[in-house]
């Protein structure tokens, strides 16, 4: 037996033109799930880091680079843009443009900035090999 397309002819296809999408190449956004992480970049590359804060609790996130990365942004966006939500979080950005090439670190801690660190805070850190 036989398997195969029917039809009566071959298919008529019209071309098709798609406009091609903007794609930011050099460009890498992080969130807690890549925590502990190790990534490799160009140099030139920005790595977006969004973190979940809630300041109203006097919790924040401290961001320490090495020298090789430079923090160029530091947003925090509530979760809530209407302000009906008193005490709602929302998430602390920071943009570190990779400016040297080797082993670089990110940093983070959580935590309340005026109280002494007990060494159970939140931590977010990741190593930025620049090549």
């Amino acid at each position: 037996a036989l398997a195969g397309c029917t039809g009566t002819g071959p298919a008529q296809h019209s071309a098709t033109t798609v406009p091609p999408t903007a794609v930011q190449t050099n460009h890498l956004v992080v969130s807690e799930a890549q925590d502990t992480a190790t990534v490799e970049v160009a140099p030139g590359t920005v790595i977006t880091v969004n973190l979940q804060e809630n300041p109203t609790t006097g919790f924040r996130w401290t961001m320490n680079v090495t020298s090789g990365l430079a923090v160029t942004r530091d947003d925090y966006s509530p979760s809530d843009t209407t302000g009906k939500l008193v005490g709602s979080g929302g998430t602390r950005s920071w943009d570190i443009t990779a400016v040297a090439a080797g082993r670089q670190e990110i940093r983070a801690i959580y935590n309340q900035p005026w109280m002494p660190l007990t060494g159970s805070e939140d931590t977010f850190t990741m190593t930025v090999m620049v090549r």
